[in-house]
């Protein structure tokens, strides 16, 4: 709008009558310049309604991924199922005796949702004043979550992939652990197990 601001000021400035053009001169120079002010306003016309809509397709999608709740105990649940299954593996070794196992993670699960995308593809031809023709292209990507129907009435994302989180440490507290072979035994075992190096797995004694 300012483009179309300059030329309306740039307008008034000029004086038709001190240029000696005929009336006929004058009025196709008026109706070339009206005609590129409708261009003007056209083009920016299209610009706000492609502008509008982008920031449309962008709060939809915010709002869409914002909806998305990853419950917070899916990773505490996931811990909790490790330390129980150590627990009971690991007490079955000769002379482990009773024995408690603690884990941590790097971070939560990842969590992918199934997604409805499509893509629709408009082709213009737009003619100038001049006559020249132009194509274009215009190609729009509509990526949506899928949800299904869910308990109450309340909708939840589709989940195609769950990603485990890395495994951070683990400590583990047994009664044998004061023999250093039966120690070792359980660092072991936890290593193969949840396929961790050694220095993120420390053992000890249990009081």
């Amino acid at each position: 709008m300012k483009l179309l601001e300059w030329l309306m000021d740039k307008l008034k400035k000029v004086n038709f009558q001190k240029l000696n053009f005929s009336k006929k001169t004058t009025a196709n120079l008026i109706i070339v310049f009206c005609l590129g002010l409708a261009l003007i306003l056209i083009a920016d016309f299209y610009k706000d309604i492609r502008r509008d809509r982008i920031s449309e397709e962008d709060n939809y999608n915010k709002s869409t991924y914002t909806d998305i709740q990853i419950p917070d105990n899916n990773s505490s649940n996931y811990v909790r199922r490790l330390e129980n299954d150590l627990s009971s593996i690991l007490s079955k070794i000769q002379d482990a005796g009773r024995v408690s196992v603690m884990i941590t993670l790097e971070s939560g699960a990842e969590i992918i949702p199934a997604k409805d995308e499509s893509i629709s593809e408009k082709v213009t031809d737009e003619k100038d004043t001049s006559g020249g023709t132009r194509t274009i292209n215009e190609k729009t990507t509509d990526d949506k979550i899928v949800f299904t129907a869910a308990q109450g009435g309340n909708s939840k994302p589709l989940i195609i992939k769950e990603i485990n989180p890395e495994i951070k440490g683990v400590i583990i507290v047994a009664e044998g652990a004061k023999d250093s072979k039966v120690k070792l035994k359980i660092s072991r075992a936890v290593q193969t197990v949840l396929d961790i190096p050694a220095y993120r797995v420390t053992v000890y004694e249990r009081n």
